[in-house]
């Protein structure tokens, strides 16, 4: 079978690298369902190299089809980013090469439609009991209102920080955001090991991506701020979106413009009736104003604990909900090119 795979590496320096290590199941679990008129091709940091050149080339000759995966990261095909850097043209290059080579073109994975898959919940799936190590109910008053973390510092989640200081609402919540000289940290915080093994780069900020991090600063907070990691790709779900699922926090997400839709899919309570739908707003700067406007709306509530407490058996069905989106993500992995 032809492929091009380059992506995660299954190793880090001195341990197991857990997000290449599940990757590399991933894409073993797809390579079992294609047939001999197939070419897999990773597009994680894909780039138009000799290498694809020659694969592409290859594949037209003897007529197969791309199935092109993306997992772990986003399927930056799909990426509209108004900021042409070097990066984000040459992720458009490759694709225009790709979709004008002649081949049928197949995308699996965080593409949404009959192929869609999500790494990172299936990532939840084999991690889920690292997560909830205490009773996340076991929380003080009065409530933080709300729970923004930022590691990479993405265009948007610096301009969500902005918006949150320039409204003079960093105050009211446990708010971090990486960067290479001057992080903003949390006075208190842990350390993901594993996470911080299984990626590269420096931001000062860990990686945790195994965990709902400080147990005190969970429990302490009321809505959970979600920046994903993209704004302006198709549907790309990390670990950041399942964090409040699994730790029983309402949540309002900025990220792509269909997450909200697949996680109704899913069967998950999206509390449209206590915080609206602004998500649905197309452009990403008006949804982040929204959740700012979020925020100053619950920021003088002394009762937010009462109001948590309201919404516990929503929260609570949302935690078991996860395992039914489990099975309903792994029997889509499994069938993805059926």
């Amino acid at each position: 079978m032809i492929a091009y795979d380059k992506g995660f590496t299954t190793d880090a320096i001195d341990q197991p690298n857990i997000i290449g290590e599940l990757d590399s199941k991933i894409i073993q679990t797809i390579k079992n369902q294609l047939n001999e008129n197939d070419c897999f091709i990773n597009t994680t940091w894909i780039q138009l190299d000799t290498d694809l050149k020659q694969t592409i080339r290859l594949s037209l000759e003897q007529g197969k089809r791309l199935i092109c995966y993306s997992g772990a990261d986003w399927n930056n095909k799909f990426s509209h980013e108004e900021e042409n850097t070097e990066r984000i043209l040459e992720f458009k290059r490759t694709w225009q090469f790709i979709e004008g080579s002649g081949c049928e073109v197949v995308h699996i994975g965080n593409s949404r439609g009959k192929h869609y898959f999500s790494f990172w919940l299936e990532f939840i799936a084999q991690h889920k009991k690292n997560f909830k190590t205490y009773n996340v109910w076991d929380f003080d008053t009065p409530l933080k209102t709300y729970m923004c973390l930022n590691r990479k510092p993405h265009r948007h989640r610096r301009e969500l920080f902005n918006c949150l200081k320039n409204n003079n609402l960093l105050e009211y919540g446990y708010v971090s955001l990486g960067d290479v000289e001057n992080p903003v940290l949390l006075d208190a915080d842990i350390v993901n090991a594993p996470g911080d093994n299984a990626v590269s780069g420096n931001v000062g900020i860990t990686n945790d991506i195994t965990s709902l991090g400080h147990n005190a600063n969970w429990n302490n907070h009321f809505l959970n701020i979600v920046s994903e990691t993209t704004t302006y790709t198709d549907v790309f779900i990390t670990e950041k979106t399942f964090k409040p699922i699994i730790g029983e926090r309402p949540f309002v997400i900025l990220g792509d413009n269909n997450i909200y839709k697949q996680l109704k899919e899913w069967g998950f309570d999206t509390f449209d009736d206590v915080f609206g739908t602004g998500y649905e707003n197309p452009n990403y700067k008006e949804r982040m104003d929204w959740i700012v406007e979020t925020v100053a709306r619950f920021k003088d509530d002394t009762h937010l604990h009462l109001l948590l407490e309201d919404l516990k058996p929503r929260l609570q069905y949302n935690s078991n909900q996860l395992t039914t989106a489990i099975q309903i993500n792994r029997k889509a992995l499994q069938t993805c090119i059926k």
